[in-house]
């Protein structure tokens, strides 16, 4: 079994106007790891698109010093960058904006799926051209982060994947719920996913598929996409992807 990790990912922080889908929102069952082999982590990246002319990239690290296996310690960093646009009540605003978190948490590993709580903190930076004095998610802040994620296999065959997080940096929050059911027996896992994010600004609703756990190699690959409604800019896509390799 190969733990979420508790960096994104994912999801991950929000633009202000169309946000990151995490890259720990990435859920995977991996084939059995024989005996000798230890998984301490992942690095993934990933990006995320809407047809909001949001563009985001990110990447992040998750360490398990005992083991992904074990439960105990989780570390965890993620940094992403992103641009957006958004229609104002006379012009169009472009921004862009740069994210970090360090995470410290445990997870709770059991027989068919883990639980993972974590805090830290998370930095953010928003740009908007020109200024626009309705909207507060602009300029630096640090804040306070908490994020959890549980997965589980009920069967060999099916996923179950939530994840929520919240930052006290201008109230972003981020939540997903994923099911998959592996119709290869590949380990590659297909299903619906929905989803919540927003802040201060703006919110956004997600309504999509995923497939999670596409082996290339060594890595894995997740794929995901859909519909989405976002608050003062009405309804329009989304699409995400994301590569994890362990070490």
């Amino acid at each position: 079994m190969r733990k979420s990790s508790i960096a994104p990912s994912a999801l991950i922080v929000v633009a202000a106007s169309a946000s990151v889908a995490a890259a720990a929102d990435m859920p995977l069952k991996a084939p059995p790891v024989a005996p000798e082999k230890v998984e301490y982590g992942n690095l993934y990246f990933g990006v995320d698109w809407t047809s909001h002319r949001s563009l985001v990239g990110y990447m992040g690290v998750l360490y398990a010093p005992n083991g992904m296996e074990q439960s105990g310690l989780r570390l965890s960093a993620l940094g992403l960058t992103g641009r957006y646009r958004y229609q104002g009540d006379t012009s169009e605003f472009r921004g862009k904006f740069v994210s970090t978190d360090a995470l410290v948490g445990w997870s709770n590993v059991f027989n068919n799926g883990a639980l993972t709580l974590a805090v830290g903190v998370n930095y953010q930076d928003h740009n908007v051209t020109p200024f626009d004095p309705s909207n507060s998610v602009q300029g630096s802040k640090t804040g306070f982060k908490i994020q959890g994620d549980l997965w589980v296999n009920p069967t060999p065959k099916t996923l179950v994947f939530l994840l929520g997080s919240y930052s006290t940096a201008f109230d972003t929050y981020y939540a997903i719920g994923r099911f998959g059911y592996d119709l290869a027996g590949n380990g590659a896992f297909v299903g619906p996913e929905v989803g919540g994010q927003g802040n201060d600004r703006t919110d956004q609703f997600r309504l999509g598929a995923h497939v999670s756990g596409i082996s290339l190699g060594t890595a894995k690959l997740g794929v995901s996409g859909g519909w989405m409604h976002e608050r003062g800019e009405g309804g329009g896509w989304y699409a995400t992807g994301n590569i994890d390799f362990t070490f």
